[in-house]
């Protein structure tokens, strides 16, 4: 069993958790075609569905490791943005299926330590972006936060 250490690793986590969100996986919607680390631009009508990952500000407890070693608690947020085409009269239905689909992507098995790799990764909630009037695609967000140890020794 690995326990991730490096930022870098949750991140790979994550997004390869994302990349199983496909209709042959039995999901809701196809919107694991295309994951994004870091991208912020609201993609084009003609752009597949996609995720987009974005890491904001994490937050350190430096108490929680021994105070001789470099190793500190880190909880990290990330923002989880998808899009999807939809109808433009109901784009909410869209969005929740999306919603949904990232649910059961992070918190697969009902594991919030991903195989004790991560100490826990917690929900924060949910929100559907607004949308140009007319547009055939949706905006649905999921934010969690991932605690897990850092060796800032070996980051």
């Amino acid at each position: 069993m690995t326990t991730y250490t490096k930022s870098a690793e949750v991140a790979a986590e994550l997004a390869a958790r994302m990349a199983t969100i496909l209709l042959a996986n039995d999901c809701e919607t196809d919107i694991g075609r295309e994951v994004q680390e870091g991208r912020r631009k609201v993609p084009a009508d003609d752009e597949p569905p996609c995720i987009q990952i974005v890491e904001g500000a994490d937050e350190v407890d430096d108490e929680a490791g021994r105070t001789r070693t470099a190793q500190v608690k880190v909880s990290q947020d990330y923002v989880i943005d998808a899009y999807d085409k939809c109808d433009p009269n109901n784009p909410n239905v869209q969005a929740h299926k999306m919603i949904r689909d990232i649910k059961r992507a992070v918190f697969k098995g009902g594991d919030r330590t991903w195989g004790n790799k991560v100490f826990a990764v917690s929900y924060l909630g949910k929100d559907i972006g607004p949308r140009p009037d007319g547009a055939a695609f949706v905006q649905a967000r999921v934010m969690i936060r991932v605690s897990f140890a850092e060796d800032l020794s070996n980051p």
